[in-house]
């Protein structure tokens, strides 16, 4: 064989190589948009399904608690009565 087609050989198998790295590439940049798409619907989703807390007492407010909020309400009603 000639040294002109070991060349053409060689040269052929890097553009193989080339081509697959490409091919490979593309492949991959479409499955991180993809992924990217896809958190970016999910995330846009969830604002319609988030956590709202609901202020609910609980059950049982133990004598402590109760205090405290007695005299919340009480400064509460002075505060409203001096601005009245």
């Amino acid at each position: 064989m000639s040294s002109f087609h070991w060349f053409m050989h060689r040269r052929l198998r890097s553009s193989i190589k080339f081509l697959g790295m490409v091919v490979a590439l593309c492949l991959l940049a479409a499955l991180a948009t993809l992924g990217v798409r896809s958190l970016l619907t999910s995330v846009g989703a969830a604002k319609h399904i988030r956590y709202e807390p609901v202020d609910v007492p609980p059950q049982e407010i133990s004598p402590r608690h109760r205090k405290e909020r007695e005299e919340y309400e009480r400064r509460e009603r002075v505060v409203t009565e001096k601005s009245r």
